[in-house]
């Protein structure tokens, strides 16, 4: 995740954004936890010592807990704008951000900055005019990370953005925005991208079931990805995993976000930490609902330095995901109370120690 160098220069502010699954923005994020709830983080298993992500650690399931139904609510004060019918969704959500559910938990005002926002980065765009909207930097922070965090086809972004107030000794509002890009169209090599993907898509797409179309798409990154921090941009976006198999938590995270909106399921990235290491990770929409994913730590490295594919985080809810997930997220996030077993699950064939 980006780390955050933010610079404040007479009236440009700088917001940037999650490297190296390290988070710090230029304001505090806060944490959002059920009300009364406390982080619990269970004792590490004989099995779980010989085996961890660098910097991202990994536990064993343990019991199932109670399941919770609190929503986690959003930094804003305003009432999020929620879709007047959920289950009416595109086919396919990848390019169509009207669909997706940050866009649709933030006030129409800042709807109109994300809209700004995304034109701009589909033209490769520098600076998006956002003078005539009558818009705060607050409004610039929550829809910036509404568009980031749920478009994972924009490979280029990578460096935040800056804004310039109308007028800094008298004004809160916001004349423009400067998207700062981590790479120019040409590095991307997204026609390279999008092959690779839909290959991977076209295997999806022949599972049966939606829970095995997910599967399929997790497992493959897990297979063809190695965790690293060398500092490529690439790392913190999908083409890490899809065409360098090679990522951070952040690239985990969207290249199964990019796959999942292809199939058209609602697919976002929430941040905050894993035993206190700043992290990313899904949140993805089957059927009703909602369910956890986190494919890097489905993607451990034992003490051999050999790599194994698991499912301990792979469509759990928030009671067992929050054992040793905090949340420390800036907008509005979905609940995940269903069952504790992944959606598809059979107990009778397996017991959830043997899933693989």
């Amino acid at each position: 995740m980006k780390k955050n160098l933010c610079v404040l220069l007479s009236a440009i502010l700088c917001a940037v954004p999650l490297s190296g699954c390290s988070l710090s923005k230029s304001e505090p994020a806060n944490v959002y936890l059920p009300e009364g709830a406390s982080i619990v983080y269970p004792a590490a298993s004989s099995s779980s010592s010989s085996s961890s992500v660098p910097n991202e650690n990994q536990y064993e399931p343990i019991s199932a807990p109670s399941s919770s139904s609190d929503l986690i609510s959003s930094s804003s004060s305003e009432t999020p704008t929620v879709t007047p019918d959920e289950q009416a969704e595109p086919t396919a959500l990848i390019d169509i951000f009207r669909g997706k559910w940050y866009y649709n938990h933030i006030s129409y005002k800042r709807k109109q900055v994300y809209a700004r926002l995304y034109d701009c980065a589909k033209n490769n765009a520098e600076e998006c005019d956002v003078s005539d909207l009558d818009v705060s930097k607050q409004d610039v922070f929550d829809a910036y990370w509404a568009f980031d965090y749920e478009n994972p086809q924009f490979l280029t972004l990578g460096s935040g953005y800056e804004i310039t107030f109308l007028n800094s000794k008298v004004s809160n509002k916001v004349k423009s925005i400067k998207v700062n890009y981590g790479r120019t169209a040409n590095e991307t090599g997204q026609t390279e991208f999008e092959a690779r993907a839909e290959t991977v898509l076209e295997e999806s797409r022949a599972q049966e079931s939606d829970y095995d179309k997910l599967k399929y798409v997790h497992d493959w990154i897990v297979d063809n990805t190695v965790y690293t921090k060398s500092g490529a941009v690439y790392e913190s976006e999908a083409d890490g995993p899809i065409v360098y198999g090679q990522a951070l938590c952040e690239g985990y995270s969207k290249a199964f976000m990019y796959f999942a909106q292809s199939l058209g399921f609602q697919c976002i990235c929430a941040i905050g930490s894993g035993h206190l290491e700043d992290h990313m990770w899904n949140m993805v929409k089957i059927g009703s609902s909602w369910y956890n994913v986190d494919v890097t730590w489905d993607d451990p490295v034992n003490s051999d330095g050999t790599q194994e594919l698991r499912h301990d985080y792979f469509l759990i809810n928030d009671a067992q995901f929050r054992l040793d997930h905090r949340v420390e997220h800036p907008l509005v996030l979905p609940n995940a109370p269903d069952g504790y077993f992944p959606y598809g699950y059979d107990p009778d064939e397996e017991s959830v120690s043997d899933v693989d």
